[in-house]
């Protein structure tokens, strides 16, 4: 592999080559589309043609699109030894992810396998999802959140966090977690589900790539589980993608039965694995 730092001269093929199936890839995609600054992007050329893409941010998160496979490992292992940031973690298909861990000097201490799961807008069916979902939440409101209601819903953003994200809670943030919210309210799509003003659930996008929005961060509150809240702030959320995209993705942990169920429910089928790789973690 020929790997260098993508310049403004490889934008149309870049987005050109991450839109091929940017199911796989919408957390590198989403980045290349807002150009974060504090992200860099690499890509991998032979011929005039890229071959891999490899997006790299200042927290040290790696995601790598590399549908050719492996390639040279020493000029993989030659790129990420000279990133700016040390990796810290490594996110996307499996056979991507497994390309860069083999490149690594050092095995990853934990990793964390998903499920990739799809839904196309010509296979969502809205109104029924909505009857099903209101019928089973009586009582419940849905709106989209704005950027107003982050004291409102950290509470739930950091019981979702502490639960479903974080390795050692011992490292977790209020702040960080406040800030991130905020973000989010103010960049993504965010519906949440209330009673009597109290937030019960929430989903929201965590991705948003050109043609494919990418579902992070579902979550309802212990004692209203099975209720249906997951499923009435998703049908709210998928209609949203869906006035603007043609397709919506997700990862979900391979062992959390209820999640996986509810989403085939709504149409969503499984394209292939997805792997998280903490490294120090």
């Amino acid at each position: 592999m020929s790997w260098r730092p993508a310049s403004p001269a490889d934008g149309k093929r870049l987005v050109a080559f991450l839109c091929r199936d940017e199911v796989l890839c919408v957390g590198a995609s989403a980045r290349v589309k807002t150009g974060e600054r504090a992200s860099a992007a690499y890509v991998d050329e032979a011929a005039g043609s890229i071959r891999g893409a490899l997006v790299a941010t200042a927290t040290g998160l790696v995601l790598p699109v590399l549908p050719e496979g492996a390639g040279d490992r020493l000029g993989l292992a030659g790129l990420l030894g000279g990133l700016r940031v040390p990796v810290h973690s490594i996110g996307g298909p499996e056979a991507s992810v497994v390309a860069v861990e083999s490149a690594m000097p050092v095995e990853p201490t934990t990793r964390i396998e998903y499920r990739l799961m799809k839904l196309d807008r010509a296979a969502w069916a809205g109104p029924a999802v909505h009857a099903s979902a209101a019928a089973a939440a009586e009582g419940v409101r849905v709106r989209r959140s704005g950027a107003g209601d982050a004291a409102l819903l950290f509470p739930l953003q950091r019981a979702y966090e502490l639960e479903e994200v974080v390795l050692d809670p011992g490292l977790f943030s209020d702040a960080a977690c406040l800030k991130q919210l905020r973000w989010g309210l103010r960049e993504e799509l965010v519906f949440h589900a209330s009673r009597d003003r109290r937030p019960l659930a929430k989903a929201g996008t965590n991705a948003r790539g050109y043609g494919v929005d990418q579902i992070g961060g579902v979550f309802t509150v212990a004692p209203e589980r099975g209720k249906g809240l997951a499923r009435i702030v998703m049908a709210a959320l998928l209609e949203a993608i869906f006035a603007e995209k043609p397709a919506a993705c997700l990862f979900v942990k391979k062992g959390n039965a209820p999640a996986i169920a509810l989403y085939e429910r709504l149409g969503f089928t499984t394209v292939g694995g997805y792997v998280i790789s903490y490294f120090g973690i």
